[in-house]
């Protein structure tokens, strides 16, 4: 051996000695963290010597471990380590310099050894609650290499030492809510593991009587890491059971599972997953049995970072981790049971608990109960405020959408909080509280993903992201091309799998990663933007700026109103039987599937907005400027730029902006003052050849002589150059141009989908465009004009079953329909919004081509004269109002809203 060689030995042994003493430490229970710091550095040393070697192949041979074993060695200190500070005792900052160093030397494994890494990165993830980050990781560890089928040889040792990609899948799927997705996605491992262990899962000790002989302890070893997943697999059905409405046979679970936890050294976590069996069968003094069990270990305060106590061992962790838990079921069991003083003091002693660990699905939990102790106490004020925190905390929850299935579900589960906590503020004229929850029900993950959109981060897809992208636009390709060719069905089966695409690009598009805060409603915000409204932009029309929300809530209509000088107010209005016929009516026209005709909501069934709102909330906004408007439901399809009050049509003297709710309103804004640059589109020719849109051609061209070349990217795109490929070039023009404020004028045929989000969309010359591949666009338009029709419809059901992202269908279960919660924002114009738009007009109902045109004409006039997008739509309906106030010419334009706060 030459020198460098010798001194790759001696590393090389040193190595390997320190991962010996780690583990045995670990073993034993002792404290590592001096032993790891020193293993890292060994680590590393061997790596960088064995690159000195003059003849790196001749060492190995002799027996050397290769750098990926080396590197996997320390990939799993790594691992352990994160587990091992998981109760807190590092800041969020260590623990992601920790991941930081990690990634480097995950670099040097192999497939296998890298996807095995990410299922325990996401493992972790699931222990902080962080599922939508879990499923990212197990995302990434899907397309890496698949894991050896078990079979005997030397591959089983590693089939199960890392733990189950699935059984972390399942265990995310749950924690999100989802759980009978959970149990279908692990059934084939639950299958798989039962037929490896027939008696069920072994302890450590019961595995190594079963393989006593020399020679065997690689299996034993592996039946060990099995029966670690399998015992994983049982612990998230039993949970899954329980909230599916089957505790009886969750109890009988977790009571296979008690040996598990007994080995551990951590019987309390069986003691509280029956306490919550009992507890979800009203049996809150089986439940408290249960928790005298668990008495002894969270009896006692938690342990803080500077008291020198013990954090870092497995029953520090889980005192730490679930203390608010244990405290939040004590409580319950107390005000069950009438002991309602007592049932504070154990919420009390969870917000102890929660300092020491914050936890936003803890939290809510404990907030809710405190609330409803409070409110058993006739204490409204109290638990409005409880209930407040609550709604926050749950606010948390769902950093990035996940696609509307996880966003309803997650809803669905909370809607008993929900419930209660409007009530509370009914009762107590809490407008604050009120809002607060009806905000988070409207479109709160839309909210989050206009805050993304606006993040400083570069426009242009990070190079990972190309490939999900390419697929997404070569799966567009050969829908057009099935479609063309009469397949219909090949083209459905396309669409789903471009559907689940689109919703796992949204899920991990990396700019999450920089949206470090993205807050729900807050008044003081809102009020302080509408106090400087006027002040924003110049053109902006006279008067005050109120924002209103509107609720649904039943046969009644939660409303809040919002100004500058009186700040929030609310108040419930009962639907008359005449006003909700009427919604009704108006809705099963929309959805009956007839050949749409133009309609005006409010002369065709004879509505004022007194009739949806108090008469004195009305008032306010027929005496203000601009009102911007937050639906909600069916509402959301009403004509709003031709609503009444009092036989006069608002938008005479009001300038009416709809947002999808009051949080994203400062989102949306613009400064709209700077010189315009228009681009024309339309779509006189189908691709069927068929001649059409006559008025469209005409618009454009008089738009194209009535603005100054300085104001136009160029001439019309019209006819046959109006294809996909043209619009496909403006939905990716981005970023914004400083000085100048970019408007797209877009003339087509709009078409609706009912029964599947983003799949409504516009047709161009060779083809159609889909909501979902415009909102993928990062486009410099600010302003976006839609003269077509329905191009603001929302679908409210996915009809192939609204599967969540980062999680591929089950192709052996039937699609059935579900129905979307938290008035999800899936329309075309909220897919402008996501690419960057911050005004869209458009419209939620059939509009008539040349009243479309004509509108359209008329509001790029007051455009181009320096009104603000909101004010060139008021005095644009105003100029129609004044030709022609009939009810039959109205409805033919009634449908055009503005979509936006400026």
């Amino acid at each position: 051996m030459n020198d460098s060689a010798e001194k790759f030995a001696f590393a090389n042994n040193n190595f390997w000695q320190r991962e010996r003493l780690y583990w045995q430490a670990a073993h034993a229970g002792l404290p590592t963290g001096v032993i790891f710091d020193r293993l890292v550095e060994a680590g590393r040393s061997v790596l960088e010597t064995r690159q000195q070697l003059t003849v790196p192949g001749r060492e190995l041979a002799h027996g050397f471990h290769s750098d990926a074993d080396i590197a996997g060695a320390v990939l799993g200190v790594y691992e352990r380590e994160a587990t091992t500070h998981e109760a807190g005792d590092w800041p969020r900052e260590r623990m992601q310099e920790h991941w930081a160093a990690a990634r480097e030397i995950a670099a040097l494994v192999g497939p296998l050894r890298l996807r095995q890494h990410l299922v325990s990165r996401a493992q972790y993830a699931l222990g902080q609650s962080q599922a939508s980050k879990a499923l990212a990781l197990l995302d990434q560890a899907r397309r890496l290499a698949s894991e050896p089928v078990f079979a005997s040889g030397s591959g089983e040792t590693q089939r199960y030492l890392h733990g189950d990609l699935r059984a972390v899948q399942a265990a995310a799927l749950h924690q999100l809510y989802d759980s009978v997705t959970a149990l279908t996605v692990q059934a084939p491992l639950e299958r798989e593991l039962r037929e490896l262990l027939p008696n069920g899962p072994l302890l450590d000790e019961a595995a190594r009587r079963k393989l006593p002989r020399r020679g065997q302890s690689a299996s034993a070893d592996h039946l060990l890491a099995a029966s670690t997943v399998y015992h994983q697999v049982l612990d998230t059905k039993a949970a899954a059971l329980r909230d599916t409405g089957h505790p009886a046979e969750a109890e009988r679970t977790y009571l296979i599972l008690a040996p598990h936890y007994e080995q551990q050294g951590l019987t309390e976590v069986g003691m509280l997953q029956l306490a919550a069996c009992a507890l979800s069968r009203k049996q809150p003094g089986k439940a408290g049995r249960w928790l005298d069990r668990a008495a002894p270990l969270f009896g006692t305060a938690p342990v803080s970072r500077d008291s020198g106590g013990d954090l870092t061992s497995m029953r520090a962790h889980l005192k730490r981790v679930k203390g608010a838990v244990y405290c939040r079921m004590r409580a319950e069991c107390s005000r069950l049971q009438g002991q309602q003083v007592e049932a504070l003091v154990w919420c009390r002693r969870g917000e102890v608990y929660l300092r020491a660990h914050p936890d936003h699905a803890a939290e809510a939990g404990l907030q809710t109960e405190r609330a409803r102790v409070h409110r058993a106490l006739s204490e409204p004020a109290s638990a409005a405020e409880a209930y407040r925190r609550a709604i926050v905390a749950s606010d948390w929850l769902l950093r990035a959408p996940l696609g509307h299935r996880f966003d309803t579900l997650h809803l669905r589960f909370r809607q008993p909080l929900f419930d209660e906590a409007l009530q509370a503020a009914q009762e107590t004229d809490n407008a604050e509280l009120a809002t607060l929850v009806t905000d988070l029900l409207k479109a709160r993950a839309f909210t989050a993903r206009l805050a993304l959109a606006r993040t400083s981060v570069p426009a242009a897809p990070p190079p990972d992201e190309q490939p999900d992208r390419h697929e997404f636009h070569d799966l567009t390709e050969r829908i057009g091309f099935a479609e063309r060719q009469g397949q219909s069905e090949l083209a459905e089966q396309l669409s789903q799998r471009r559907a689940t695409l689109l919703t796992r690009i949204r899920a991990v598009d990396p700019r999450w990663q920089v949206l470090q805060q993205d807050p729900p409603f807050d008044p003081a915000t809102l009020i302080s933007y509408l106090a400087a409204y006027g002040s924003h932009a110049s053109g902006t029309g006279a008067g005050a700026c109120v924002a209103l929300s509107l609720y649904e809530q039943g046969r009644s209509i939660v409303a809040a109103l919002a100004t500058a000088d009186e700040g929030l107010r609310m108040a419930v209005q009962p639907l008359s039987k005449k006003t909700h016929r009427a919604l009704d009516s108006h809705q099963r026209l929309l959805l009956s599937g007839n050949k749409p005709q133009p309609m005006n909501f409010w002369d065709d069934y004879g509505i004022n907005l007194s009739d949806l709102i108090p008469e004195s909330f009305a008032d306010v906004i027929a005496a203000a400027g601009t009102c911007l408007l937050s639906p909600h439901g069916r509402l959301h399809a009403l004509p709003w730029t031709a609503v009444r009050h009092q036989n006069r049509h608002l938008i005479r003297d009001t300038s009416i902006g709809v947002v999808p709710n009051l949080a994203c309103i400062p989102v949306l804004d613009h400064r709209p003052c700077a010189r315009l640059r228009v681009a024309l589109v339309g779509v006189t020719e189908l691709l069927t050849g068929k001649r059409q849109f006559d008025p469209v051609r005409r618009l454009l061209y008089k738009l194209s002589s009535s603005l100054t070349p300085d104001q136009l990217y160029g001439p019309p795109v019209i006819d046959r150059a109006a294809d996909t490929a043209a619009l496909r070039a403006l939905l990716h023009s981005g970023p914004r141009v400083p000085g100048e404020t970019a408007v797209l004028c877009l003339g087509t045929h709009g078409f609706a989908a009912p029964e599947a989000p983003f799949r409504g969309g516009v047709e161009m010359a060779d083809g159609c465009i889909e909501a979902g591949e415009v909102s993928l666009g990062r486009m410099r338009f600010e302003e976006v004009v839609l003269v077509a029709c329905r191009t603001s419809w929302r679908a409210s059901t996915d009809r192939r079953g609204g599967h969540g992202a980062l999680v591929e269908p089950d192709e052996g279960s039937p699609d059935e329909p579900f129905e979307l919660g938290g008035d999800q924002a899936n329309a075309l114009v909220h897919a402008f919004q996501e690419a960057g738009a911050a005004f869209v007009l458009a419209s939620p109902i059939p509009v008539w081509s040349r009243a479309a045109s004509r509108y359209s004409e008329k509001w790029f006039g007051h455009r181009a004269a320096r009104c603000t997008p909101l004010e060139a739509s008021r005095r644009t309906a105003v100029e129609l109002l004044n030709d022609d106030n009939t009810s039959e010419i109205i409805s033919r334009w009634a449908g055009f809203t503005a979509y936006g706060v400026r």
